[in-house]
């Protein structure tokens, strides 16, 4: 793969602090002792574990990116930070497989592909950079702190998530960050207040999640509203359909072609759908139908979607990747004229309306 950027280490010893920095994008390190389901406030879960969220946030505090890190009432389980790039999105995807980014395989209630982590491009130095977080269409998508379902996050400051049994904490950097504390109280007062902005409801039974959920965290264990709080907009995540991915009254925005051994399909998809994401492969969750059932494509295999007006078709940890001109790639524009290939048995084609 062209991106020599993505590093992670695996780390079998539970007792063993993070690697080393290194001067690559993506840093990540896992282990593999099941989480606690001890329910622990966020706070007393930050604080316990501040010395290493620290290490992580001060290491890479000199750069625009994103540092997102995995912890349960135990320990820290995963870390990463992408480096935001000048002209493409950076990606990394959470979940029990084994080609997933930061794997965290021992919670049975997370997808082998949940979730995905999208920084976007960079314009502005010293800008803290803006990312999103969405989830790949699993059975249980993610709880914000409120203990609400959700199936996309985007912000540009800190942001909470449970997911399984894991919490994600997830901070943006613009490279020009003000050093973290040592003390761990004076950390967690420093972090803004999250003001959830709710956009959209992102799946019809949305209601009957809402009703279901249980709280991730006690309200007095949040930060109290701030003058300058960080606004988390929830937005949507990937429709689900097979052929057809228009809004009523919704002119088409542009239609795939994806052909393979197994035939050959047409999606026409809304301006909304390619904002919110599609999924391509051959599990039931992903669009095209069985014109993508070949055993060499990945369940979840790639996600197509809009970020900061581009259209990319981005890997989602597949077993066997996506090629653009013979390169293997992790995110790459999807533009008309260009088609990428899966695994080498079918290829994916935009065009326009």
């Amino acid at each position: 793969m062209s991106d020599e950027s993505r590093i992670f280490w695996v780390n079998d010893d539970s007792d063993a602090g993070p690697p080393s920095r290194d001067d690559k994008t993506i840093l990540g390190l896992s282990v593999d002792d099941l989480p606690s389901t001890t329910h622990i406030p966020l706070r007393e879960q930050f604080i316990k574990h501040y010395p290493q969220i620290r290490e992580w946030l001060t290491t890479h505090a000199d750069r625009p990116g994103v540092t997102l890190l995995a912890m349960s009432p135990d320990a820290v389980h995963a870390a990463a930070f992408l480096a935001a790039k000048p002209d493409n999105v950076s990606t990394a995807i959470i979940g029990r497989h084994s080609k997933a980014d930061l794997r965290l395989k021992d919670d049975a209630g997370l997808s082998l592909r949940h979730v995905a982590l999208l920084v976007f491009p960079t314009h502005v130095s010293g800008q803290a950079c803006r990312y999103r977080l969405l989830d790949l269409r699993s059975a249980t998508a993610f709880l914000d702190e409120r203990g609400k379902r959700l199936r996309a996050l985007e912000s540009d400051g800190p942001a909470f998530v449970h997911v399984g049994h894991y919490v994600l904490l997830v901070f943006a950097t613009s490279g020009a960050d003000e050093p973290w504390p040592e003390d761990p109280e004076a950390g967690w007062t420093r972090i803004p207040a999250r003001l959830y902005l709710d956009e959209v409801e992102t799946e019809e039974k949305s209601r009957e999640w809402e009703a279901d959920s249980d709280k991730a965290w006690e309200v007095e264990n949040l930060p109290s509203i701030s003058s300058s709080p960080t606004l988390v907009h929830n937005v949507a995540g990937p429709e689900m359909a097979v052929h057809e991915l228009v809004g009523e009254n919704e002119a088409p925005f542009g239609e795939l072609l994806i052909t393979s051994s197994r035939g050959a399909a047409t999606v026409i998809l809304g301006r909304r759908t390619v904002q919110s994401g599609i999924l391509l492969g051959r599990s039931r969750r992903c669009d095209a139908g069985k014109v993508l059932s070949d055993r060499a494509v990945s369940r979840v295999h790639i996600l197509i979607i809009e970020i900061a007006g581009v259209l990319y078709a981005i890997d989602t940890a597949s077993s066997n990747g996506i090629f653009d001109d013979e390169a293997r790639e992790r995110a790459t524009r999807l533009e008309p004229g260009r088609s990428i290939s899966l695994s080498d048995v079918a290829i994916v084609e935009w065009r326009s309306a």
